[in-house]
C-alpha cells in the first residue's frame, strides 16, 4: 500500500500548516551554526551536571567503573553510564573497556580540593535559573537576579565565581603585568590599588613583577577578601598587601596615596554614571603621574564581535541594574572626562580583554 499523501506525487510539494512550499530545492546556507549553537546547550549542561554528581572527583578517588562511580554518586546506573560516555565524547574523560579516566584538563580543574579547582560556580544551577529568564528580561528591561547590589547576595555569588575567574585571567593579568612594569619600577616600588579584587590575580601579577618593595591595597566586599587572603597566600606574596573592605561604589579610596590603580572584570557591572564616578575617586586617590589600568571584557566600537563579549552584555541584563560589556570608545569617552589623559589601549591581554591605561596629570 502506497504511504504517498495526495498531492504528493513525484515532483509536487504541498504545505503542511506554515511551511513554505521549497520546490525541492536545497537551502542556500548550511545549518552547521544552528546545530553547533544548540549543542552547545546541552553541552554545557552535561558538564555542570557531571560536576554537581562529583564525577570527576570519584574517578580521581579511584572509581572507576559505572557501578561503583553510581554508588558513589547516589545515582543511576542507566543514567551515570550515559551521562560518563557523554563526558568522554565531550573529552573530559577517557574510557577503555568499562573503565573511564579523567582527562588531563578535568584532572586539573574539576576534581574537588585541587587547586584551580572551577567547579564551585556550576555546583548550583543559578545560572542556569538566569538564562531561563532570558526572553523575561529582554521584553521587560528589569534584571532577574542582581549581583551588583545587596551585600549578602554578591559575596555568595562572587565567592563561588572567583576561582572560575581566577584560572581564566592568570595568563591574561600576567601579560597586563608586563605591560605595566614595561618602563620599570622605582627603587621604592610601588603603590597599588586593585579595586573590586576578587582574588587579586590582576595585583598579584603586578606584586610578583615589581618586587617585594611594592605595597597592594586590595579592595572588595568584606566575605570576599576572606577569599583574596588565600589567593594572596598561595602566591607567597601576603606580606605585601593590605585589604580594604567596603563596596566600591561608596569606600574611601583615599587622596594622592598611589602610583597604579587596577580595575579588572568590574566597571560592566555599572553605568556610565556609576562607572565615572568611580573613575572620578580613582583619580583623586592617584598621586601626580600615577595611572588607571582598566581590564575588562569589551566588544568592539560597533558592538559587532567579538561574540564573547556580546553574549556577555545579556548576563549583564540579567544581573545588574545598569551593567553592560563597554566598549573601549565608551572608556576612553569616561576617563578622559574626569581628567585623565594620555589614554593607552593594548587591545588584547587575552580572552577577549582589552588593557586601557590612563595617566593623571
Amino acid at each position: 500500500m502506497s504511504c504517498m499523501l495526495q498531492g504528493d506525487e513525484p515532483g509536487n510539494t504541498m504545505t503542511h500548516g506554515d511551511v513554505t512550499p521549497v520546490n525541492n530545492a536545497l537551502p542556500a546556507a548550511g545549518s552547521e551554526l544552528i546545530n553547533h549553537t544548540d549543542f552547545g546547550l546541552g553541552a554545557a549542561r552535561v558538564l555542570a551536571v557531571g560536576v554537581q554528581f562529583g564525577i570527576f572527583t570519584h574517578i580521581a578517588e579511584g572509581k572507576k567503573g559505572v557501578a561503583e562511580i553510581a554508588r558513589s554518586a547516589h545515582a543511576n546506573e542507566r543514567g551515570i553510564r550515559m551521562l560518563l560516555n557523554a563526558l568522554v565524547g565531550l573529552r573530559f574523560l577517557t574510557k577503555s573497556h568499562d573503565t573511564y579516566e579523567l582527562t588531563p584538563v578535568a584532572a586539573e580543574f574539576l576534581v574537588r580540593g585541587r587547586p584551580f579547582y572551577m567547579g564551585l560556580f556550576m555546583e548550583g544551577d543559578w545560572m542556569w535559573e538566569s538564562w531561563g529568564h532570558l526572553a523575561e528580561a529582554i521584553r521587560t528591561g528589569r534584571s532577574f537576579r542582581h549581583v551588583d547590589t545587596g551585600q549578602a547576595a554578591a559575596e555568595q555569588f562572587f565567592r563561588a565565581y572567583i576561582p572560575m575567574l581566577y584560572v581564566n585571567n592568570l595568563p591574561g593579568a600576567r601579560r597586563a603585568a608586563n605591560v605595566l612594569m614595561g618602563k620599570g619600577v622605582p627603587e621604592e616600588g610601588l603603590r597599588v590599588l586593585e579595586i573590586g579584587c576578587g582574588s587579586a590575580v590582576w595585583s598579584i601579577a603586578v606584586a610578583e613583577a615589581a618586587g617585594p618593595q611594592t605595597r597592594v591595597t586590595a579592595q572588595d566586599l568584606p566575605g570576599v577578601l576572606a577569599l583574596t587572603r588565600q589567593y594572596v597566600r598561595l602566591h607567597g606574596v601576603e606580606s605585601q598587601y593590605d585589604f580594604l573592605p567596603g563596596d566600591q561604589r561608596q569606600v574611601n579610596l583615599g587622596t594622592n596615596q598611589f602610583d597604579l590603580a587596577i580595575i579588572a572584570r568590574y566597571v560592566h557591572e555599572l553605568g556610565a554614571p556609576a562607572a565615572c564616578d568611580l573613575f572620578r575617586r580613582v583619580f583623586v586617590a592617584l598621586k601626580s603621574r600615577g595611572r588607571i589600568a582598566v581590564a575588562d571584557w569589551m566588544p568592539n566600537n560597533e558592538r559587532t564581535a567579538p561574540p564573547g563579549p556580546l553574549m556577555f552584555a545579556l548576563r549583564m541584563l540579567l544581573h545588574t541594574e545598569e551593567g553592560d560589556a563597554h566598549t573601549p570608545a565608551d572608556y576612553t569617552r569616561w576617563l578622559c572626562s574626569v581628567g585623565f589623559t594620555h589614554i593607552d589601549i593594548t587591545p588584547d591581554i587575552g580572552t577577549d580583554v582589552p588593557l586601557i591605561v590612563g595617566i593623571k596629570p
